[in-house]
């Protein structure tokens, strides 16, 4: 029970491979590709083993280099080309032509417009699902209570079979893209009702919707991207558009976006750049490094700049020494201190500064509230400062 539903876990999300491409008319993944339950795809697909789900409209062409397999209700509107087997259910539609390097199974109601080719054996499936006919055959000779027969029946039936043996020979794919159910692929927007997350080295061409964005690095992304939530722009990363998010936003290493930020917050990493606006009511933080934390400092209006200790005193160790331990110790020089003085000691911030009034500040000190003077009139200022110490002297002279 617990794999089952940590693979429905993961088929909530658009997971998005490494190396993969999304351009303007095709998705090309090197593995296998999913698509949920009633999703709407304008792209041609091309994979390794394709697997679609119920009610899946796909509008461009579909090139599997191993099997596909098709659930009923869908539609495909163009060519279809298999290296492997094909497994089409009920009531599915091909518009184009459908080429099948191995054999074609297929349920009733298969409309295939445009013919079809198989090198393979062609299956017709009976009315009934084998899956159904074996449970109905289990259920009464169980009522029976003939169990051991079940089993040699079961162990007769499945001893020789093709498809189990190479269900167990292949290994599945490590890049997998997942299509969660529900989800539209247009050449303008990606449409998701869940998170995305995006691989290494991608290429991605139109605008995405999600809930929210996580993308690795070296990512190359023409469009722009809408979250409901947080996004997060992986290292070396280039996005041509915009960023809109409710939550908050994250820009990697040596990322650029030739776009506006809108969000809750932006944090920007080294070397991070935006060309374009940044709206973040909450603020927007600057990191040299991800392991670093921000140095939390504030202004107020006095000008008192505060700053929180960066290390804290061990316990055993006091700040305010007996004034009889400083009498009796002898008098040591500065070098003899700076020797003997503990690596590990605490450091005190050096950068404080208080600001108790403004007229303690020469002129050259930035103080808030205090206007800035303009060189004519500091040019004046020291004009009447010579004159009258000139004036002074004229007096003296005259008096004596």
């Amino acid at each position: 029970m617990s794999t089952i539903s940590e693979s429905e876990e993961i088929l909530k999300y658009f997971l998005v491979p490494d190396n993969t491409r999304i351009e303007a008319n095709k998705i090309t993944v090197e593995g296998d590709v999913i698509v949920g339950n009633h999703s709407n795809i304008e792209y041609n697909i091309i994979g390794d083993t394709v697997i679609m789900g119920e009610g899946v409209v796909v509008s461009g062409d579909i090139a599997a280099s191993n099997d596909i397999r098709i659930d009923m209700w869908s539609k495909l509107g163009n060519r279809v080309e298999v290296g492997g087997n094909a497994y089409l259910g009920e009531f599915v539609t091909i518009d184009g032509k459908l080429l099948v390097q191995g054999d074609l199974d297929v349920g009733k109601e298969v409309k295939i417009r445009g013919g079809f080719e198989a090198k393979g054996w062609i299956l017709v499936r009976n009315p009934i699902p084998v899956i159904i006919f074996l449970f109905l055959y289990i259920k009464e000779m169980m009522r029976l209570g003939k169990g051991e027969e079940i089993e040699k029946a079961v162990e007769e039936l499945f001893e020789d079979s093709e498809d189990i043996q190479s269900f167990e020979r292949k290994e599945p794919a490590e890049k997998v893209l997942i299509v969660p159910a529900d989800s539209k692929l247009s050449h303008e927007t990606i449409e998701i009702d869940g998170e995305a997350i995006i691989g290494k080295n991608c290429l991605i061409t139109g605008n995405i919707r999600a809930q929210a964005v996580s993308t690795g690095e070296n990512l190359t992304f023409k469009g722009s991207i809408y979250s409901e939530g947080k996004i997060f722009i992986g290292e070396n990363c280039t996005v041509y558009g915009n960023l809109s998010s409710k939550g908050d936003v994250q820009i990697g290493r040596n990322s650029r976006v030739f776009g506006g930020v809108k969000a809750n917050s932006v944090l920007l990493l080294e070397n991070a750049r935006v060309d374009g606006t940044i709206k973040a009511p909450s603020g927007v933080s600057f990191l040299r490094d991800a392991a670093e934390m921000p140095v939390l400092a504030e202004v107020n209006a006095l000008g008192k700049l505060i700053m929180g200790k960066t290390h804290e005193l061990p316990e055993n160790e006091t700040q305010d020494k007996p004034e009889k331990e400083h009498q009796d110790e002898p008098e040591k020089k500065p070098q003899d201190k700076i020797k003997k003085e503990p690596r590990d000691k605490p450091v005190k911030p050096l950068n404080v500064m208080e600001i108790g009034s403004p007229a303690k500040l020469s002129a050259n000190v930035f103080v808030p509230g205090r206007k800035r003077k303009t060189a004519r009139t500091r040019a004046l200022e020291r004009t009447r400062h010579f004159t009258g110490a000139r004036t002074h002297r004229k007096e003296q002279k005259s008096e004596e």
